[in-house]
This record gives structure tokens, C-alpha cells and sequence, in this order.
């Protein structure tokens, strides 16, 4: 029997193919600010899984300064201009949401800006599946992954227990945080640009499976 009854979706790298946009986009900020150096490969490896938040306080301490406050908001802002035109569904995913949403109670679970977790999810045709009432995001509690609060604030307000909770991720710092907050985590690398290197670290951080395909997951699933 299937021991799950929620599952936390992470958004960017696992159900939007979002994370080169993302990356992209920061090591253009990163460049206008006067850091050379950070390219896309650089930051993708560098920043993955990450919060806008923490990776300002990566930066200012290796490189000893304090970036504006503002640099934030200029990546979101770039970041959601440039959403409709270079943004992808992940192959599977909607079909797997779907699938997922008849059999269990599905939320997401991202450390990505809210309003850009909101508007891929919309461009990507998820609506039907998630809202305002089950997308959580890193602004909704006191430490974004890889602490496990973001998972234990979206397992308590879709009212299930973390350990009927699966959590689907593509980042070391969100299976930390799903393994952190007692649940069973599949590390997805479906989106991956280094496929044997993601699975690699994704089993180092604690995933308990890892998949490449949703429909996998789905047969998993079913046992």
C-alpha cells in the first residue's frame, strides 16, 4: 500500500525548466553590477536551489561588499519579463500533476520569488492544480531549504504528517530540507543539465530515489 497522501512539488528545475532562465538572468544582474566572472554554468552550479536572499549574502561575503537591497527586486523583475518567451514546462510534469491530483493531495514547495513561482506555475498551465492556498514559498517562513521549515509550514497547512509526505526535488538544498523535515525525498533530474552529476549529489544529500522521467515516478508510484 502506498504510504503517501501529500506531495510537496518543488517549481523551479523539477516542474518549470526554469532554473537556466533563473541563472542566466542572475549572471546578467551580476555583470550590470560590476561582478565579472559569473556566468550561467558559474551560477547554476553556484546558486541552484538557492533564495535571491542567500545568494546576496554569498556574494557580499566572498567578495567583501554589500549589494544593494534593489538587486533583488531587479532580478525579479528581469526574471518575469523574460518568463513567457524562454520558459518551459518540464517534459511529463503536467501530466504527472494531473495524475498526482486525483490520487493525493499535492502542493508546492519553493525558495524561489513568489510572484515568479506564481506566474511560471500560471504560464506553465498548471492553474488547475495549484493556487495562492497550496504554492508555499520561502517568504512564508523563517528559513528558506535547506532548512526544513518550508516543507513542515506546506505538510501543516495541507493538514497531513511528514512522514505520509513525499517531497519531488531537482536541488542538493531541497532534499536537504525534505530529509531535514522527515519526509522520503525523490531527487528528480529530468531537467538537469549534468544528469550523472545531479544524481550523484542528490543521493549525497539523502534522496531516497532518483528519477530522470515522471512517468517513472508515476510507475513507482503505483507500485
Amino acid at each position: 500500500m502506498n504510504p503517501y497522501d501529500l506531495i510537496i512539488f518543488d517549481c523551479d528545475g523539477t516542474l518549470m525548466d526554469s532554473e537556466y532562465l533563473n541563472n542566466k538572468v542572475a549572471a546578467e544582474v551580476l555583470t550590470n553590477y560590476g561582478l565579472d566572472g559569473y556566468t550561467t554554468e558559474i551560477c547554476l552550479r553556484d546558486f541552484a536551489g538557492h533564495s535571491w536572499t542567500e545568494i546576496k549574502q554569498m556574494i557580499d561575503a566572498k567578495h567583501n561588499i554589500d549589494l544593494p537591497q534593489s538587486v533583488i527586486q531587479t532580478y525579479i523583475d528581469t526574471v518575469q519579463i523574460r518568463m513567457k518567451e524562454e520558459l518551459d514546462v518540464v517534459e511529463g510534469a503536467l501530466d504527472f500533476v494531473s495524475w498526482s491530483h486525483e490520487r493525493f493531495t499535492i502542493c508546492v514547495g519553493s525558495n524561489g520569488e513568489r510572484s515568479n513561482v506564481m506566474r511560471s506555475l500560471s504560464i506553465g498551465g498548471f492553474d488547475p492544480y495549484f493556487s495562492d492556498e497550496n504554492i508555499f514559498t520561502k517568504i512564508q517562513v523563517a528559513n528558506a531549504k535547506p532548512a526544513p521549515d518550508l516543507f513542515l509550514f506546506a505538510a501543516e497547512k495541507m493538514e497531513h504528517h511528514p512522514k505520509t509526505s513525499l517531497v519531488i526535488e531537482d536541488s542538493v538544498s531541497g532534499v536537504r530540507a525534505g530529509v531535514a523535515a522527515g519526509m522520503d525525498v525523490i531527487g528528480f533530474t529530468g531537467a538537469a543539465h549534468d544528469k550523472n552529476q545531479a544524481e550523484l549529489d542528490l543521493k549525497q544529500a539523502g534522496a531516497t530515489m532518483i528519477f530522470d522521467q515522471f512517468i517513472h515516478i508515476q510507475q513507482y508510484l503505483e507500485g
